[in-house]
Parts: structure tokens; sequence; C-alpha cells
């Protein structure tokens, strides 16, 4: 099988400390150049770490498994078998056309990127399915997935999966509920992941290609890895609603360097840049952004040794009244952050509860509705609900009733 594979390898030449120094300010905005310039960078003293499995499944909005249809790349099991190809005409298969051949090992390496196309053996997903999920799984652990995340398809936005899913082999199993993946010295971080309903050609929504006999035409999509040497990094606490001030401390880099800070996705600006000091660790400040509810990725890169650290932080929701204190009949505000994007949130008052209406939440999570403070309310403090109606998070805001 190894030979089968044509994994693209980026001619790498050396380069400067000192330039690469020179050059980091300019990169914190554009970290496309950045992770250029990182591929340049000789690497033949890092580790590696070695793709094993991949599983693509269907789920819900919020990413439940639904156990309607499965395909791995394992062979002589019931799922239907997922190819995977270094373009997305499959000329340059990695694995199949076998069943016997469904089987992958891709050695993965520091500084490099890796685009992988995928092509379901069997139909995957109908015009009632909406959602779709990815697993992959390393160095031979097919139980936990290292990376787990889902979203819907034909779109290139994808969020980490905390929910029940499924191990390589199809059984349930808890969400790694990240979108990297940390081992051994190197950080896997999943960069793009786009999965695509089948349709008839052309485009690049259906492909008929015939991995055995008698293949219908096949779902398709793909996913992409960038690989870095690992820095440590860890934040003090694992979880919390936006506006949460959280402290981030990093390790590891190189002396006196930038790193930026992100949030889910290094391909964008930071969300903010500090500086290293002459050990190579920082520590930080910073509220959290508004965000979705779930699990989400923390990375910060240092831009002249190409370290990237990662940790979790899951978002929870709450609910925020502006005003704060108000008369019965009065109105206020109540701000809804942190909860699943484009669900609905029914808005209670406390004690007696009472539904007092319902709003929908952005990309974002958040959405503001307008209420009134019940006539019946007691004085004093009273707590206000926000329910959201697909996850089922709750959060809690308070009042304080004159």
């Amino acid at each position: 099988m190894f030979s089968r594979m044509q994994i693209r390898e980026t001619i790498m030449r050396p380069w400067s400390v000192l330039a690469l120094a020179e050059t980091a300010p300019r990169l914190a905005h554009r970290p496309w150049l950045y992770l250029s310039i990182l591929a340049l960078v000789p690497l033949a003293a890092y580790p590696q770490t070695t793709l094993t499995g991949a599983m693509l499944f269907s789920t819900t909005s919020n990413g439940a498994w639904n156990n309607y249809a499965e395909l791995n790349t394992v062979g002589g099991d019931n799922w239907w078998d997922l190819w995977l190809a270094l373009n997305p005409d499959a000329t340059s298969p990695v694995n199949g056309p076998s069943d016997a051949e469904a089987g992958i090992s891709i050695p993965l390496q520091a500084g490099k990127s890796y685009k992988y196309y995928f092509f379901g053996s069997g139909p995957c997903c109908t015009s009632s399915e909406t959602f779709t999920a990815l697993n992959l799984f390393f160095n031979g652990n097919g139980s936990t997935p290292g990376i787990s995340v889902f979203g819907a398809l034909n779109t290139y936005s994808f969020v980490p999966d905390g929910n029940t899913t499924i191990t390589l082999a199809g059984d349930p199993v808890a969400g790694s509920g990240t979108s990297f993946y940390n081992s051994g010295g190197l950080v896997v971080v999943l960069s793009g992941y786009d999965a695509n309903a089948s349709a008839t050609p052309p485009g690049d929504v259906c492909q008929p290609f015939e991995f055995s006999p008698g293949d219908a035409p096949s779902f398709f999509g793909s996913f992409s890895l960038q690989v870095f040497p690992a820095a440590a990094l860890s934040l003090s606490q694992t979880g919390g609603p936006p506006g949460t001030k959280v402290t981030t401390t990093g390790s590891g880099f190189a002396a006196a360097e930038t790193v930026g800070i992100y949030i889910d996705d290094i391909g964008g600006p930071p969300l903010m840049t500090t500086t290293t000091d002459a050990s190579g660790a920082f520590t930080v400040i910073a509220r959290e952004p508004q965000a979705a509810y779930g699990p989400a990725a923390v990375y910060a890169v240092g831009l002249t040794s190409g370290k990237l650290g990662a940790a979790s932080f899951f978002v929870t929701p709450a609910l925020v009244m502006t005003p704060r204190a108000g008369v019965p009949g009065e109105t206020t505000k109540a701000q809804a952050l942190g909860f699943g994007a484009g669900e609905t949130v029914d808005i209670y008052w406390g004690e007696p509860r009472q539904l007092l209406g319902a709003t929908t939440a952005n990309g974002q999570g958040t959405s503001t509705l307008t209420i009134a403070i019940p006539a019946d309310a007691p004085r004093g403090p009273n707590g206000v609900l926000g329910v959201g109606q697909t996850t089922q998070a709750t959060g809690i805001g308070a009042i304080l009733v004159k």
C-alpha cells in the first residue's frame, strides 16, 4: 500500500531564525504566509505521527450520531468503505479499490499540510440528511477518535463534536470534542472539512468512480490537516459562557517571539498576540469571545519557532439582563449567549415558571429578546432561564424586582 501512496512533499530549504523574527510582526495577521514560511524550515529532527483510520457518518444538527449510514477505512466489516485520494478525480488513490485494501497508514510530518479527498463506496446521505461527521484515528488506536467534528453538508463550516460518536469499527464511544490531535511532540490540526451530498456530475459534489463493480455516483468531500511541532498550552478553566475571563499560559516557544492566539481557526486573524519571555513562556488574560455552545479549540502559534500549543474550552450559555433591575410590568432585554448556532431559545421567568417568549440564536450562539417583568413577580432577586431547544443547554440570568 505504501508504494501506491503519493503524499505530496514540500521542498524545504534553510531559513534563518533572524529572517523569521523580522517577519513575525507582519505574519500575525497573515497566517497563510506564516504557514508557507514554516514549510521551508528544516524539520527532519521532528517526530512523525500516523493517520491510521477515518470514519464518516451522518448526524443530527447538533452532532449526535443518528445511526443512518457509516463509511470507514476498515476492510471485511459491515460498513461501507471510505476511499481516500490525493486529488478530486481519484487518479492518485491512497487506499482501495478492493475491500481488502481499505486500511490506511499515512505518516504525517511537522511543518507540512495534507489534503485528502474522500469518496463513499455507497450512498451516505439522502435528501433528508443535512449533517455529517468525521472521526480520525491515529497511531493504531481505533477506539478513541483523536479528531471528532461535524458540520452541515455542502459547507466548509465544522465544529468539534463532543457527543456520543463511534469507533473506527462502528461501536458507540464518547467523542473527543476536538479538531486537533496532540501526541508525541506533534499537533495535528484539522484545518478543513467539506462533505457534499450525492448529485449528478459534472461538478465536485459527486464523482461516479467505480472503486468496485456496480458503484453508483459516490458521496464526495475532502479534509485538510496541518501538522505542527508541539508547545504547551493551558487554560485557567475548561469552560464558561462568552465574556468569561480566561488566563492562557504557554511554554516551550522560542525566546522573545510573537505568539498569535486563535479560536478554532488558525487561518483567520488572531484573537490577540503576545510576546514570550526569555524562557519561551507567556501568560495572558482575555475574555472569551462570542461563540456557539460546545467545545472550541484554543491555539497559540509561535511565529518564529513554528510551534503550536492547543487546548480545549467548552462554551456554555448564559443570559445577560439589561437593565438588571425593574418593577413588574417594565421591560428588560435578555441577551442569550453561548447557545447553539441557529437554535431556538425559549426564555422563562424563574418563579413562578412562565414562558416569556422565544428567540433564535445567530451563528455565534447569540440573540436578544425584550421581555416584560411579570405582574406577579416577587420582590427581590429573580431568575430568568434560557433553554436551547436543540442542545437543551440552559443559561441562567438574574434580575432584581423592586
